[in-house]
């Protein structure tokens, strides 16, 4: 199978390190991005020690260390009254108890890094400018059709192409998203003038009834990153990118604590965004002969568990192992597919209950936390039998 090419359509953190577990088995790839510039949008990711062991894996362990910051602990503090719920130490344990770190990054550094690490194996792998609109797929391959008219044949095709995935599409039809009953702030505020109690180190998840904030440094400390999540009934449409005015979530938290209000008060104008929480069906199956989905386009979570971004990155490794371990093409994607899909079904439903953690003031804070984080954590991509429901 080396030499045959695997189309990957999406280059975000799904689609980018995809290619780099196909690579390194000796898969050449092609990665076609809608978008016609590459890049990542300004927000923080939490890369815990389940997603951070497969980065590693796939040669990154310097790149990440050298980018991201490495949080001493996590504290749940009382939305209003900042008394500490819970305190539980990450820098060391983390590494010791699971064998790899837990950190911060901004998206846009993980984004470069995977970008570079894929262009570094080939040049010419990753492709801007071309949004699938269709595919069809035979016994040899599948012919991938672009919205600029253009087409390609390959071996595989892999859709990355996140929670509006035409992939998933092509393969099971459109389906209409559901809105949760949650929407979203986000933003980066720089740390100068901020005072010293809202730069403690570690994250900081602040929690109410119905509502929550979480907030940590990225880029050598040099932004704060937020996202302050509350129970709406209303939203209007879809997506995570739309500019909003700072005054209203300062608003929407009117009554929280001083640190809050002020971290959030902080936001550059132009670098704080609303989005509504949705989600899709789930699918019971995800691959269809030569064409499979990972990450968002298969099974996409609400942020609570901060494991959006890790299942695609475990996806990602279980799939190169995969088609390194069998011969036949539609094999080795019904294989991927039964590894993963009792893990990232379970995932996508503990985020769902998390609700009662992060916007729930009452209850023990360090049983409930406590109760998913080894499940979460110890799930070893790169060792876990391949077939079997994990």
């Amino acid at each position: 199978m080396v030499g045959e090419t695997v189309i990957i359509a999406g280059a975000g953190i799904g689609g980018l390190t995809t290619a780099l577990s196909c690579q390194k088995i000796g898969r050449r790839v092609r990665v076609f991005e809608r978008a016609p510039e590459l890049g990542e949008i300004g927000a923080g990711i939490m890369l815990t020690p389940n997603a951070v062991r497969c980065l590693e894996y796939l040669g990154l362990g310097d790149a990440l260390s050298a980018a991201a910051v490495e949080p001493t602990e996590s504290i749940y503090r009382k939305f209003d009254t900042s008394e500490v719920l819970m305190r539980a130490g990450i820098k060391d344990k983390m590494r010791e108890t699971y064998g790899a770190g837990y950190y911060l990054i901004h998206r846009a550094d993980l984004h470069s890094i995977l970008m570079q690490a894929v262009q570094a194996n080939d040049a010419e792998a990753i492709c801007p400018g071309f949004g699938v609109s269709d595919a069809d797929q035979n016994e040899s391959g599948v012919d991938v059709h672009f919205e600029n008219g253009e087409s390609v044949a390959g071996n595989l095709l892999i859709g990355c192409d996140g929670i509006h995935s035409a992939v998933r599409g092509k393969l099971f039809g459109k389906s209409n998203p559901q809105y949760t009953g949650q929407s979203a702030w986000r933003g980066m505020v720089p740390v100068e003038g901020l005072p010293e109690s809202v730069l403690e180190p570690g994250t900081i998840s602040w929690i109410g009834e119905d509502k929550h904030v979480i907030q940590y440094a990225v880029r050598q400390g040099r932004l704060i990153n937020y996202v302050a999540i509350v129970a709406l009934e209303d939203w209007a449409e879809e997506g995570w990118n739309r500019p909003a005015p700072v005054e209203e979530v300062v608003a929407e938290f009117a009554g929280w604590h001083a640190d809050v209000l002020q971290l959030l008060s902080a936001t550059p104008p132009d670098n704080c965004y609303k989005w509504g929480l949705f989600v899709r069906e789930s699918l019971k199956s995800w691959t269809v002969g030569r064409v499979t989905l990972l990450g968002d386009a298969a099974h996409p979570t609400l942020p609570f568990a901060a494991q959006g971004s890790a299942m695609a990155i475990e996806d990602a490794v279980i799939l190169g192992r995969a088609l390194a371990s069998y011969d036949d093409a539609e094999a080795a994607l019904k294989v991927y597919e039964s590894t993963r899909l009792a893990r990232t079904t379970w995932l996508v439903e503990h985020a769902r209950q998390a609700t009662k953690l992060y916007q729930r003031v009452q209850g023990n804070k360090s049983q409930q936390r406590a109760s998913s984080v080894d499940e979460i954590y110890s799930y070893d991509a790169i060792q876990c039998p391949l077939g079997a429901s994990s």
